[in-house]
C-alpha cells in the first residue's frame, strides 16, 4: 500500500506540474497580451467542460499534449489524470473569462477561495449556515465526478464574480485523488481545513494578504 500511495504522490505532483504550466500559458495570452488565440482557446476549453476527455478533439492539444507518459491511460475511457487535467484546465477557462486578473494563483486552496467568498458574499461568521456553505457541503459529499463537477463549476463561477484567485495546480490533485475512495476523505478533510482554519481579515481592512499569492492558509 506504501508503494502505491508513493506511485500515486508522484504522478499527483507530475499531473498538477503540468496542468499549472498550461493554465499559466493560457493566463498569459489572456491578461498580458490579450491575445486572440489564447481567448479562442479558452472559449472552446469552457464549451468542452461537461465533455468527457478526448471526446472533443478541437482540445486535445491544450488537455493531451504533452501530458507524461506515465499518466496517459490505455484502455477506452480517459485514465484518472486525464480526466482531472481536463476537467481543470475547462474549469480554468471558466474562472478566467472577462477577468483582467489571474485567476490562477499560487497557494490558494479551495477551501481557502471559498471562505474568502463566504465572506465577500455577507456569510455568517458562525459559518454554520448559508447558500455557500450548503453548496460547499454539497460538492464535500458528491459521490460522483458528474455530481461533483456540477457543484465545483457553480462555485468557481461565484469565484469568478467577486474576482477571487484558485489554484489550479491544487486543484487538479484534488480532482484526481476525490474519485478514489481511500482518497475521498484526505481531499475532504483538506477542504475543510483550509476553510474553517482560515483567519480572513476583518470587514473593511485591506485586501493585501488576500491578493497576495504567496500567502499560505
Amino acid at each position: 500500500m506504501t508503494g502505491q500511495t508513493t506511485s500515486s504522490t508522484g504522478k499527483a505532483t507530475e499531473l498538477a506540474r503540468y496542468v499549472v504550466g498550461k493554465v499559466e500559458r493560457i493566463q498569459a495570452g489572456l491578461v498580458d497580451q490579450q491575445s486572440s488565440a489564447a481567448k479562442a482557446t479558452a472559449a472552446r476549453l469552457r464549451r468542452a467542460l461537461t465533455r468527457p476527455a478526448g471526446s472533443v478533439p478541437e482540445v486535445w492539444e491544450i488537455t493531451l499534449g504533452g501530458l507524461p507518459e506515465n499518466l496517459i491511460g490505455h484502455g477506452d475511457v480517459p485514465s484518472p489524470a486525464e480526466q482531472a487535467a481536463h476537467t481543470a484546465l475547462c474549469l480554468f477557462a471558466v474562472h478566467q473569462q472577462s477577468r483582467s486578473e489571474r485567476m490562477h494563483q499560487s497557494g490558494w486552496g479551495l477551501g481557502r477561495s471559498l471562505r474568502i467568498l463566504h465572506q465577500r458574499t455577507g456569510g455568517s461568521d458562525a459559518l454554520d449556515s448559508g447558500p455557500l456553505i450548503r453548496r460547499f457541503n454539497a460538492l464535500s459529499t458528491a459521490d460522483s465526478l458528474e455530481e461533483m463537477l456540477w457543484h465545483l463549476r457553480g462555485l468557481i463561477t461565484q469565484l469568478r464574480a467577486e474576482g477571487i484567485p484558485l489554484d489550479y495546480g491544487r486543484l487538479v490533485r484534488d480532482l484526481y485523488s476525490y474519485p478514489v475512495p481511500e482518497y475521498r476523505d484526505t481531499v475532504r478533510l483538506r477542504w475543510g481545513r483550509d476553510f474553517y482554519t482560515y483567519r480572513p481579515e476583518a470587514p473593511g481592512a485591506s485586501d493585501a494578504t488576500d491578493n497576495n499569492p504567496s500567502s499560505e492558509n
